[in-house]
């Protein structure tokens, strides 16, 4: 019995930690992330997740074609793409204010004093009435061409102690607190 479980743990050991990493890692590799870290190059680091070590994320930057090693005890901000998606609700909404609006101001500029049967809030009210939807249809249409992409923030380990080298090529030790 002894035996077994000496086995196992050895067992466990020898493979547990990569294992360990890969199953509370904060992302998996081929997502998309942004992040922001002492050592990258850029403020904010926006790229695609190449390989996640027990200590380390290699994030392939969108601008260039080699990718960065980034110390997770580096990392003050890390977040997951969840998709791109377009703003035609909203285009649509805008567009309907704005074809209202101006078909309300056409219809009072419009409107003829010698006619008595329509008074210029009539006129108003057609004038939205006719443009307000032809708004909504421009507005959905220019929406559907805007795109923007949903993040995510992505909690980081409690307390992780590390290593890194910084911007400025001093080799920075601490340990990363999150209360």
């Amino acid at each position: 019995m002894r035996c077994a479980a000496l086995v196992a743990m050895v067992l466990t050991g020898v493979a547990g930690p990569d294992a360990l990493a890969q199953a509370n890692a904060p992302v998996q590799p081929g997502q998309r992330v942004r992040l922001r870290s002492a050592v990258a190059q850029t403020p904010e680091l926006v790229g695609v997740v190449e390989a996640v070590r027990p200590d380390t994320l290699l994030v392939r930057d969108d601008d260039r074609s080699v990718a960065t090693a980034v110390p997770l005890t580096t990392v003050d901000r890390l977040q997951v793409s969840r998709g791109r998606h377009s703003h035609w609700v909203s285009g649509a909404g805008i567009g309907f204010v704005v074809g209202a609006a101006t078909g309300a101001i056409l219809g009072v500029a419009g409107h003829n004093e010698s006619d008595w049967i329509i008074g210029p809030g009539a006129s108003a009210f057609v004038g939205a009435v006719l443009l307000g939807p032809i708004g909504a249809g421009a507005g959905a249409a220019v929406g559907l061409m805007v795109k923007t992409e949903r993040w995510e923030t992505v909690p980081l380990a409690a307390a992780a102690p590390g290593a890194a080298r910084g911007r400025d090529g001093r080799l920075s030790v601490g340990v990363r607190l999150a209360l």
